[in-house]
C-alpha cells in the first residue's frame, strides 16, 4: 500500500511539474510575441519619420526604444531556452524511467511464459486439474490458472500502454529539441539586428551633435512648456479647493470615480490605438548632449499620423487650453485624479463636458517638418505626479 501511495505521489509531482512548465512556456511565448509586436510598431513609426531627411531626436528616441525592446526580447528568448532545457531534461528522465519499466515488465512477462511452458511440457491444463487429490484442490488450481492468464493479459496490456507512452515521449522530445533549435536561431538573428541598430544609433547621434545649438534651444522651449502645463494643473487644484461647497454635491460621484480609477491601475486603456513610449517618466539623460538631464512629468508616446486620442477613463473635462509648443492640451478630472493630454489638434470637447472612457477627445498633432506624431500624457493625483506607464494596460 505504501509503495502504491509513493508511486502515486511521484506521478502527481511529475504531472504538476509538466503543468508548471507548460504555463511558463505560454507566458514566455506571450511576452515574446508582445515584444515582437512593439518592435514592429517602432519599425513602422521609424519608417514614417524617414519621410523627413532631417535627423530628429524622436528618431533617436525610437531607435533607443527599439534597442530596449530588442534586449528585452533576447532576455525572454534566453528564458525560453532555459525553460526548454528543463523540459528536455525532464522528458529524458521520463523516457529512461519508461524504458526501465518496460524492460522490467518484459522480464517478468518472459518468466511467466517460461514457467507456463515448463508446466506444459509435463502435462497440460486439463491434466493439471484432473491430477488434483480433491475437489477443493482442483477448484484452487482452476482459480490459479485463471488468475495466471489474467495476470499475463494485464502484463501484456501494461507493456503496450507503456510502449505507446514511450513513443509519445520520444516524439515530444524531438519536438522540444526542434523548438529549442528554432529559438536559438531566433536569438542569434535578434543579436545581429541589435548590433545593426546600435551602429545606426551612433550615426544618428553623430548627425545630431552637429546641431547642438538648436538642441539647446529646444530644451529651453521644452522647459517653458512643462512650466506652463504645471501652472494649469495648479490652477485647477486651487480653483476646486475654493469651490468646496459646490463639489460637496458631487462628492459621492467623485469618490466612485477615484476608487474605480485606482482599482484599474495597470489596466487603463492606452490613449492611442498603437504607439511606443519613447520618453519615459522622470529624469532622463539627454541622448546627445552630455551631462544634460531632462525632467518628464509624464510619458511621450510616438504614434501614427492622424491617430485619435481617447480618454483613459470616465471623467469631467476641466481645461482645453492652447500652449505654445504643446499645441492644444486637454485636462480631464477623474475624482481626485487628473489625466493630461498634450500636443493635440482637432479637439472636439469643451470644459465641463462629461467624458466617457475611450471617448475621442482630439487628434495627435502631426509635425510635418519632422514627420512625427507625439502624444504627451501625464497623470496626477491632485498635485502629485504619477508615472503613466504604471497605470496603462
Amino acid at each position: 500500500m505504501r509503495v502504491l501511495i509513493h508511486i502515486g505521489f511521484i506521478i502527481f509531482i511529475l504531472i504538476d511539474f509538466g503543468v508548471c512548465f507548460s504555463q511558463s512556456k505560454e507566458e514566455l511565448r506571450e511576452k515574446i510575441e508582445q515584444k515582437e509586436e512593439e518592435i514592429s510598431t517602432a519599425n513602422r513609426l521609424l519608417d514614417e519619420t524617414q519621410a523627413s531627411k532631417k535627423s530628429s531626436l524622436n528618431q533617436l528616441y525610437l531607435l533607443q526604444r527599439k534597442i530596449e525592446l530588442r534586449n528585452e526580447l533576447i532576455e525572454h528568448l534566453n528564458n525560453q531556452i532555459g525553460n526548454l532545457d528543463g523540459r528536455i531534461q525532464q522528458n529524458q528522465r521520463s523516457i529512461k524511467q519508461l524504458e526501465d519499466e518496460i524492460q522490467n515488465l518484459k522480464d517478468n512477462y518472459a518468466k511467466i511464459i517460461y514457467t507456463a511452458f515448463k508446466h506444459k511440457k509435463g502435462f497440460g491444463k486439463l491434466m493439471f486439474i484432473l491430477s488434483s487429490e480433491s475437489f477443493n484442490q482442483a477448484y484452487k488450481r482452476i482459480k490459479y490458472l485463471n488468475q495466471l492468464a489474467k495476470y499475463r493479459r494485464n502484463q501484456a496490456q501494461k507493456i503496450q500502454v507503456k510502449t505507446e507512452k514511450l513513443e509519445y515521449k520520444i516524439t515530444e522530445l524531438e519536438n522540444l529539441r526542434e523548438e529549442k533549435e528554432n529559438t536559438l536561431n531566433q536569438r542569434t538573428a535578434e543579436k545581429y539586428r541589435l548590433q545593426s541598430e546600435k551602429s545606426r544609433i551612433q550615426n544618428q547621434v553623430s548627425s545630431l551633435k552637429q546641431r547642438e545649438r538648436q538642441l539647446r534651444q529646444d530644451i529651453a522651449q521644452s522647459k517653458k512648456v512643462v512650466s506652463r502645463l504645471e501652472k494649469e494643473i495648479q490652477k485647477i487644484i486651487a480653483e476646486e479647493r475654493k469651490k468646496t461647497d459646490v463639489w460637496k454635491n458631487l462628492s459621492a460621484r467623485q469618490k466612485e470615480l477615484t476608487q474605480n480609477f485606482e482599482k484599474n491601475k495597470g489596466s487603463l486603456p492606452w490613449p492611442v490605438t498603437d504607439g511606443v513610449i519613447t520618453r519615459k517618466f522622470g529624469e532622463n539623460s539627454h541622448p546627445v548632449l552630455k551631462n544634460i538631464k531632462l525632467i518628464n512629468n509624464g510619458v511621450d508616446i510616438s504614434t501614427s499620423q492622424n491617430s485619435q486620442v481617447k480618454s483613459i477613463w470616465t471623467g469631467l473635462a476641466r481645461r482645453v487650453v492652447s500652449i505654445p509648443g504643446a499645441n492644444i492640451t486637454v485636462i480631464v478630472r477623474h475624482g481626485t485624479y487628473l489625466s493630461v493630454y498634450s500636443n493635440l489638434t482637432d479637439v472636439n470637447i469643451k470644459p465641463g463636458d462629461v467624458i466617457q472612457k475611450g471617448q475621442v477627445i482630439g487628434q495627435v498633432y502631426h509635425d510635418q517638418s519632422q514627420s512625427e506624431n507625439i502624444l504627451h500624457l501625464e497623470i496626477y493625483k491632485e498635485n502629485q505626479k504619477l508615472n503613466p506607464e504604471e497605470w496603462l494596460r
